[in-house]
């Protein structure tokens, strides 16, 4: 009985302790990130310049909720509308996806996919590689077409490729589609030639969409950046199923009430809400990053919103808003300040690229910009620019404010 107790007595001694620990591990706090998305002042960028906080969110991810009273999930209700980041990654996909074989599917309109106009999709090889017609099938093709030379471009295709790529894409194969082919056929070899000298390549932007069911995706699209001539290729409503690690073509389908708009390529992290004052008041500053798939060298751009609608453009750096030397990378900071001490809320802007051609220097390039602001409008002001740049005052926007009286000294 004694030996019993003591053991008893230990455990008693023992099990206070244990519930402590235990008790202890609980009452951790978990930290708030620091800082604000209202801040006017970025000296460092989070991010690249199409990066927004929803383009964590690739475009096949399901919203869930989660069941509060067993933890299972329960899918998301249908149809539902794309996110920023969604609407970027499928512009990419139709842009550039599959080495450019994509885009060609936006440029017939069917129902059915094997409606689709394989001319359209296959015009310059749909990203396959294309193999040089060897010394018979040139002869065999200037044969059937009765060309005394082949003058142009020529893209060569065997029936298994296109099989393949038909069957990744659409679920179908040669036999499967309607319409007539127009490229020439090499029985010898099983190969399609198609002589061109242009490109059929049009990039499209998905200005909204929806997730109509789970994996189901209709896209709406409109050729170009909102100045392409949209009688040749109207805007669409592509839709598309998920399959494996890519996605099906279903349907394309004109429609000519689909409006451009750049909002998918805004920089969120970079616009803020602001009161100018003056004749401004309150207004929404808006940083839109480059449309690359449609202009490699496109510029950055800045624009004021109110209510929704744009009521100001920022005047280009570079005419047409084209860079001649660089790329775009980043927006480092905004900053709305008073450098000029008329008593106006001035812009000043930091803007990284990096040079096409590599340098001896090498790394990138800053660039600051002043946007004065003019009462109802706002002026580049080049010559403070110009000085601050070749004096290399343009890495952060303290050190611009220090300088630029200097600038304004020497003009």
């Amino acid at each position: 009985m004694k030996k019993r107790g003591w053991k008893f007595l230990c455990l008693l001694c023992i099990l206070p302790a244990l519930l402590i620990q235990g008790c202890g591990s609980g009452d951790e706090k978990r930290q708030e990130p620091e800082g604000g998305a209202g801040q006017e002042t970025m000296d460092e960028s989070s991010g690249g310049a199409g990066e927004t906080r929803e383009e964590e969110q690739s475009p096949d991810q399901n919203s869930e909720n989660s069941d509060s009273g067993e933890g299972e999930k329960t899918a998301a209700g249908y149809p539902r509308e794309l996110l920023r980041g969604e609407l970027l990654a499928f512009t990419n996909w139709i842009n550039q996806g599959d080495n450019y074989g994509n885009y060609g599917f936006l440029l017939s309109e069917y129902t059915d996919p094997a409606d689709a106009d394989l001319n359209q999709i296959l015009y310059t090889g749909a990203g396959m590689e294309s193999q040089p017609l060897t010394s018979e099938e040139q002869q065999a093709y200037l044969k059937a077409t009765g060309r005394p030379e082949i003058s142009t471009d020529i893209t060569r295709l065997t029936t298994s490729q296109i099989n393949e790529f038909l069957e990744r894409k659409l679920g179908l194969s040669m036999k499967d589609m309607r319409g007539d082919f127009d490229w020439v056929y090499l029985e010898n070899t099983d190969a399609w030639v198609h002589e061109h000298g242009d490109t059929n390549y049009t990039p499209f932007t998905c200005v909204g969409g929806q997730e109509t069911e789970k994996g189901v995706y209709e896209l709406s699209c409109v050729p170009g950046d909102g100045q392409t001539d949209l009688s040749l290729y109207p805007p669409c409503r592509l839709t598309l199923a998920k399959h494996d690690d890519d996605y099906r073509i279903l349907s394309n389908v004109y429609d000519s009430g689909i409006q451009y708009s750049r909002d998918i390529w805004e920089i969120e992290d970079q616009s803020f809400d602001v009161d100018l004052g003056g004749s401004w008041g309150q207004v929404k500053f808006v940083s839109y990053g480059p449309n690359t798939s449609v202009y490699s060298t496109q510029d950055v751009s800045f624009a004021l919103e109110k209510g929704g609608n744009t009521v100001y453009e920022f005047p280009d750096v570079m005419d047409g808003n084209f860079r001649s030397h660089e790329t775009f990378l980043n927006i480092l900071a905004v900053s709305f300040q008073d450098y000029s001490g008329d008593g106006e809320k001035d812009v000043i802007i930091i803007c990284e690229y990096a040079p096409l051609i590599n340098t001896a220097s090498g790394g990138t390039l800053k660039e600051v910009r002043l946007y004065r602001n003019m009462g109802d409008s706002f002026q580049l002001d080049r010559d403070k620019m110009d000085w601050l740049q070749v004096n290399d005052y343009c890495n952060t926007v303290d050190q611009v404010l220090e300088h630029v009286n200097e600038a304004a000294a020497n003009e």
